[in-house]
C-alpha cells in the first residue's frame, strides 16, 4: 500500500486541505492519504488554538465519505 502523511494543526481544516491532500495522492499514485492533526504544535505554542479533540473531529468530518483520505 503507498500511503502518504499529511500532518499539520488544521484550525480549522478547509477545503484546501482537503484539496492539496487528494491532489498529492493522485499525483503520487498513492492508496490514501492520513491527516495527522499535531496535539501540541511547536510553532505555534502560546497562540490560541482549539483544542486537539475538536481539531481531530472536525477532519474526522470533513473526510467522511472519502475513503482515500482518513484521519490518525
Amino acid at each position: 500500500m503507498r500511503l502518504g502523511l499529511f500532518g499539520g494543526t488544521f484550525d480549522p481544516v478547509h477545503y484546501g486541505h482537503l484539496l492539496l491532500a487528494e491532489q498529492c495522492r493522485e499525483q503520487l499514485h498513492l492508496d490514501a492519504v492520513w491527516l495527522v492533526p499535531a496535539a501540541l504544535p511547536p510553532h505555534k505554542q502560546g497562540h490560541g488554538i482549539t483544542s486537539a479533540e475538536h481539531r481531530l473531529a472536525m477532519l474526522e468530518l470533513a473526510t467522511a465519505g472519502t475513503p482515500t483520505l482518513q484521519v490518525s
